[in-house]
């Protein structure tokens, strides 16, 4: 299955919001093809690291490709991972407690955690649900863009638009690699180890 790479721009008001219903049911099938060929996740049972008192609100920001530059260069020096995920994405939601396992773990190191949710701004309070649920109270993100591979366009521009997809840049700011579809501890962990 192909996603469409970007809307032209004197196409997108005529039926933008057709068409951009229609994007999260092709890409469920994506991540439900990707889950399927993925490695299976470790337990959901994990400590989940906390920058605010427990039970807090989760810090969700829009965000839109110029501000992620700006957070981007701010985080120069740091190992960074950005992870784009949906609440519908199945294995999204399957790696996710790894995701924040992993950086409870070595973010005294220096690992920074940038979560970009891709969902649209009207499922804002499921966003929000779910990241309490896991007991993420740093601040993290959803998607202000139009669509969201023009969150990810000036990092990597052969990224095929696959959910979810962890990018890992080293600390001089350089794309190290892309992991995209479900993923588990072991890997996230061999992908960014070796940079802290």
């Amino acid at each position: 299955m192909t996603i469409p790479a970007r809307y032209p721009r004197k196409k997108r008001d005529e039926g933008k919001r057709r068409r951009f219903r229609r994007l999260p049911t092709l890409l469920a099938g994506l991540c439900i093809c990707l889950q399927a060929a993925s490695p299976a996740g470790s337990p959901a049972s994990l400590a989940h690291p906390r920058e605010s008192p427990p039970g807090a609100d989760p810090v969700l920001k829009t965000v839109e490709a110029a501000t992620l530059k700006t957070i981007l260069k701010k985080k120069q020096g740091k190992v960074v991972m950005i992870n784009l995920w949906a609440t519908w994405c199945v294995p999204c939601r399957k790696e996710f407690p790894d995701l924040i396992e992993l950086y409870g773990k070595y973010r005294d190191r220096g690992l920074e955690l940038i979560l970009i949710s891709v969902d649209f701004a009207e499922q804002r309070s499921q966003v929000e649900a779910f990241l309490k649920e896991n007991g993420v109270t740093f601040p993290t993100y959803i998607n202000a863009e139009d669509s969201y591979e023009a969150l990810i366009s000036f990092l990597a521009p052969d990224w095929i638009g696959g959910l979810p997809t962890t990018f890992v840049i080293d600390r001089k700011g350089r794309l190290d690699r892309s992991l995209v579809g479900g993923q588990n501890y072991e890997v996230f962990h061999k992908a960014v180890a070796p940079l802290l």
